[in-house]
């Protein structure tokens, strides 16, 4: 009987995609965040408590034709006016929704617009920037304040009527009285001030591009700052019902970039601004005059460099400040607000969003938006706007539910053609809303004309079958319906069960350690405790064990026993499923496989040869997954192993003879070598049990069974010698024969 000794246990695999070990029915759950994120949305919303719900109503305003929206307002009868570039256009938004231009200015940007209490339009053109006060409904308007600073990034009227005037290179703030006589509020030393927001006690914020300061100016005029951002630009800021305060900075491309791409964008589409001679510009900067300094401003067509840092802060009435909000690879232009006091913005890093950010830092989707970019939120009764550039539009934002959203999920990848089972889920359909799903699968990694059509509609009841056929991946969209705009459906998760078809083992190519060599066997795992009982799949998960797959057989310490072999393979389950093996061998020329070892957990043996007769075998390892698949789920495949040799016996020396042809000759030892399996390994020869030297046989070549030898021995002295030859096989059994001779 053969003795079959395991040689070290499978190694321990980290597990993946929070499947299950062996392929009973998975669960693939949709739940969080990420798992939201990673699909596709559209006209839903996602919680901060990471549930789905309909979204507002988002509907595009106002198409206006112009590259660029840096700015809108609004008046008491309804109408919004925007600020667009680079024509330089005023377009009015009536309450119906059409658009008119209202003024053409001078310059081509037309950066910030305010309508003061009497609801007259004032104005700003950039660069050369001046205030213009529109004095007609016709467009006529006349020269309210011209600063001398080149840039006015931003309008806003005090509760007293004086208009406050955010300007730049360098960057102050200007307080001007109806009459247009002006005095300086706050001269910053930064390069530009981008932002202006009044607080609910009437102070002045202020945000600053150069060192992203936030400043505030009280009503007596003291000057004092709140933050010091670590980035470039404080563009938006946001003040809430409670008086406390949002703001966002980023940090883009060096202001050297952005004013060099302003000075092309003026070539390109007009007469520039008349250059200031080398005596106009500031000391200090007569390379590069006051461009240098940068702007805010973007070239028709072309996208700023990705920026890399924005950040959003909270500022409670005490002015303590917490960052909420941190991304790379995205600016946040513009902040709006909520009625709830939460800050709106948009990301277009990873796909274009709007959220909601609320104090704690809790974020909303609260929609997916077109892939633009939004520089100003304006807030009215019933709706929220927002303006958009490269191209310019306008879009409205509901305060209701949309009648119907949809979220389609990311594809589950089984990567093995699966069964697809029910759909289960957690959430609440209020009177009047429901949810259903439908389903589809496919082949390839992204769905496409090769995918099965959506399934009809599912409403997740209990043993309601999915349809869509047996495919590798699969993809789930949920549909969420109201008949009320003030209530919405909602869905926390949702899960979908589904069988892998079974596929079969496979098994590698079976390799040998030579004769004698093995693996030291590892030191077992600490088994559980008799105490210890637990199911299968808590002991699998316990362990975190992925039995599916084997590791190389021959790592560890080699040992060495002449009768040992130790052959190895390895193997993988496609299914995750725990593997068994059992060995078989046969010589060639026979037909019936013998068991050397069945049903082992471990991806080689080592066997002992001794009781095999002499000659050329084949093995045979089959792989089976019947632990984890019952009955005729249950698979198996196999592999046959180059042949080997067993060779226990030793070769044979032959003839051996010791010889002097004459009186004072040479001494000549003649003897062959025969092995009747593998070939002669090494011969070696002694004299009177001197030191062994390796001989080689007459053709000089050990390659063969049977090898014959000539060897002469000189300068032997009179006297009795003894010659001793020991021969190895290819197996290291080894032989040995002596002769002795007597010199006179």
């Amino acid at each position: 009987m053969l003795r079959a000794i395991p040689a070290f246990l499978v190694a321990l695999l980290i597990l993946g995609n929070g499947e299950a070990f062996s392929d009973g029915v998975n669960f693939w759950k949709v739940d969080s965040r990420n798992d939201f994120m990673a699909g596709r949305t559209e006209g839903i919303s996602m919680l901060a408590d990471e549930a789905l719900t309909l979204g507002p109503e988002v509907k595009l305003l106002s198409e206006t034709g112009q590259p660029f929206i840096w700015s809108l307002v609004p008046d008491r009868q309804g109408n919004v006016y925007l600020g667009t570039g680079h024509d330089g256009l005023v377009l009015k938004i009536s309450p119906a929704g059409d658009t008119t231009v209202v003024y053409d200015a001078l310059e081509p940007e037309v950066m910030a617009l305010a309508v003061s209490p009497d609801g007259r339009l004032y104005v700003t053109g950039s660069p050369e920037g001046r205030v213009y006060r529109l004095t007609d409904a016709g467009g006529g308007a006349e020269n309210f304040f011209d600063p001398e600073e080149k840039y006015i990034w931003k309008l806003l009227f005090a509760p007293d009527g004086d208009l406050y005037v955010a300007v730049g290179f360098p960057g102050k703030v200007y307080r001007v009285k109806p009459d247009g006589s002006a005095r300086v509020v706050l001269e910053s030393g930064e390069q530009h001030i981008i932002s202006l927001v009044l607080d609910r006690n009437g102070n002045l914020l202020a945000g600053s591009s150069g060192g992203a300061l936030l400043y505030e100016i009280d009503r007596q005029g003291n000057v004092s700052i709140i933050f010091d951002s670590p980035l470039k630009d404080l563009r938006s800021i946001f003040v809430d019902g409670e008086n406390n305060i949002y703001t966002a900075a980023f940090e883009m491309q060096s202001p050297a970039e952005q004013a060099q791409q302003m000075m092309m964008m003026q070539q390109q589409q007009g007469p520039a601004a008349e250059k200031p001679s080398d005596e106009q510009k500031p000391e200090g900067d007569q390379q590069g005059g006051d461009l240098k300094r940068g702007l805010i401003i973007r070239p028709t067509g072309a996208r700023v460099p990705t920026p890399t840092i924005s950040e959003v802060y909270f500022f409670d009435r005490d002015r303590f400040v917490t960052r909420l909000w941190r991304e790379s690879g995205d600016a946040i232009m513009a902040l709006g607000g909520m009625d709830d006091g939460r800050a709106l913005f948009v990301t277009t890093k990873d796909k274009p969003s709007l959220f909601a950010l609320d104090r704690r830092g809790e974020l909303t989707l609260i929609s997916s938006v077109e892939n633009l970019e939004v520089t100003a939120f304006l807030q009215q009764d019933s709706r929220t706007l927002l303006c958009t550039v490269n191209p310019g539009k306008v879009f409205s934002i509901g305060k209701g539910y949309r009648k119907s959203g949809q979220f389609t999920s990311d594809v589950l990848k089984v990567g093995i053609p699966s069964d697809w089972g029910t759909i289960s889920w957690v959430g609440q359909t209020p009177p009047g809303t429901s949810i259903s799903f439908r389903t589809r699968s496919g082949n390839t990694d992204s769905p496409d004309t090769t995918w099965s059509q959506w399934s009809a509609p599912l409403k997740g009841l209990p043993g309601e079958k999915i349809d869509s056929p047996v495919r590798q991946n699969f993809q789930v969209q949920v549909t969420l319906e109201t008949s009320d705009s003030r209530v919405s459906p909602r869905i926390d998760e949702f899960t979908v069960s589904y069988l892998r078809r079974n596929r079969p083992p496979m098994v590698s190519p079976i390799r040998f350690m030579p004769q004698g060599l093995f693996i030291k066997k590892a030191p077992s795992l600490e088994e559980p405790g008799a105490d210890s009982k637990y199911p299968q799949e808590v002991e699998a998960l316990l362990n975190s064990q992925n039995k599916g797959n084997t590791d190389n057989p021959f790592n560890g310490k080699k040992d060495y026993n002449r009768k040992l072999r130790m052959v190895g393979w390895n193997a993988n389950d496609a299914n995750g499923d725990e593997l068994r093996f059992s060995v078989h061998y046969r010589g060639v020329d026979e037909t019936t496989w013998r068991p050397l070892a069945l049903g082992i957990p471990d991806n080689s043996i080592i066997f002992d040869t001794e009781p095999i007769a002499d000659g050329t075998y084949l093995l045979r390892v089959t792989a089976s997954d019947s632990l984890d698949n019952p009955g005729s789920r249950a698979c198996t495949s196999e592999r046959i192993s180059p042949i080997f040799e067993v060779d226990n016996t030793p070769p044979v020396i032959r003839d051996l003879k010791v010889e002097r042809s004459a009186d004072t000759g040479p001494v000549e030892v003649t003897f062959w070598v025969e092995d009747a399996t593998t070939r002669i390994e090494r011969v070696e020869l002694t004299v009177d049990a001197g030191e062994a030297r390796v001989v080689a046989p007459v053709d000089e070549i050990s390659d063969s069974g049977r090898e014959s030898f000539r060897i002469t021995l000189d300068n032997l002295k009179a006297g009795e010698h003894t010659v001793a030859i020991q021969a190895w096989d290819q197996f290291f059994n080894v032989t040995a024969a002596r002769k002795s001779l007597t010199l006179k």
